[in-house]
């Protein structure tokens, strides 16, 4: 995706004013933003594919290391990057540790390490005002779309929560991707959101096919599906999912490209020869030890000769003593190769 390109579905778009009208799936939008559905459609099919969950980078003082993500975004756009989205702020990118100004600092970074090539998605949440900062900031620093964790049923029911996702959404004016919760009003919430035009999809992160079948005929191309994971992506994108999120494409990129190719295909056979030769090898180097989920990832970069550091409290550090095997099955099973390195 050229720099030129991004954000072209929403150029012109303003969601807080305007005469309301609706396009065949009633998705509502200005009139004066002719020609938006189809750019909205163009952007949902420039984030199909592959949805790289990035680790934030941080110095052993836990200071963010901005330039340390901006080198690692930047060796996958000289790599292979095909249908590959780079996602930062998300769970794996600790987005909870994250202050406002670093939350910029990091999109900055994502964005040039991204060079262009690929689309970059950042999360937010945090609550109301803070989710809207941040979105904000992503946009200026020129993200493609937002990833929303909006907040749970602990703090508001279904009409809180809609307000939530429509005012985060009116802020700004690229895409939106929305973050469900358990909660059961989420499939109608989502066909309701579904109908604001820079709400382009959601991170299905219930492990089953159940809510995005009840989405009907706006999946797939007028609202993107997105799996989390490999086992729940076996699962949806051959029934319309369009994407899926994974930390193996930091290691496997082209891996998981094959692995997304052959599940929208319906080519399950492919899809599971993928998995078990490929994927499953390296996302053992994330269970070595309980609690290694992300500073596992972070100690096998590290060994490649990439950005790691430490993950923020109250995350769970690499034993010195696992490291030696952590950078084993990194060696052994990832795509790309680099100079050995210790934390």
């Amino acid at each position: 995706m050229k720099k030129q390109h991004r954000r072209l579905f929403m150029k012109n778009l303003t969601l807080a004013t305007g005469t309301l009208m609706s396009t065949s799936f009633g998705c509502i939008k200005t009139t004066h933003s002719k020609g938006s559905m189809q750019n909205r459609r163009d952007l949902i099919h420039a984030l199909e594919g592959v949805h790289n969950f990035m680790v934030t980078i941080f110095h052993p003082d836990f200071e963010l290391d901005s330039e340390g993500l901006r080198q690692n975004i930047s060796d996958h756009a000289q790599g292979f990057h095909k249908k590959m989205s780079i996602v930062v702020a998300g769970g794996l990118g600790e987005l909870y540790s994250l202050d406002i100004e670093e939350h910029r600092s990091l999109v900055t970074a994502a964005v040039a390490g991204a060079d262009g090539k690929m689309p970059v998605i950042a999360g937010i949440g945090g609550g109301y005002r803070n989710a809207m900062r941040m979105a904000k900031n992503a946009e200026r620093a020129g993200a493609d779309a937002v990833l929303l964790f909006p907040p749970g049923s602990r703090w508001g029911q279904r009409d809180g929560t809609y307000r939530c996702c429509l005012d985060v959404a009116k802020s700004v004016d690229i895409g939106v991707l929305i973050y469900p919760r358990s909660e059961d009003y989420w499939p109608e919430l989502l066909k309701q959101l579904a109908r604001i035009e820079n709400i382009i999809g959601f991170k299905d992160p219930s492990g089953d096919t159940k809510v995005g079948l009840s989405l009907g005929s706006i999946i797939p191309e007028n609202f993107l599906w997105i799996a989390e994971g490999e086992n729940h992506a076996v699962k949806s994108l051959p029934v319309g999912g369009r994407a899926y999120t994974t930390a193996v494409a930091t290691f496997a990129p082209k891996a998981s490209y094959d692995f997304w190719s052959a599940g929208i295909a319906g080519n399950n056979k492919k899809m599971t020869q993928v998995l078990t030769d490929k994927i499953e090898p390296i996302v053992k180097l994330r269970g070595v030890k309980s609690g290694y989920g992300i500073s596992g990832i972070k100690v096998g970069l590290k060994s490649l000769g990439r950005a790691g550091g430490p993950v923020r409290p109250p995350g769970t550090q690499v034993d010195p003593k696992d490291r030696a095997a952590i950078a084993k099955i990194a060696h052994l099973h990832s795509e790309v190769r680099g100079d050995s390195s210790s934390d």
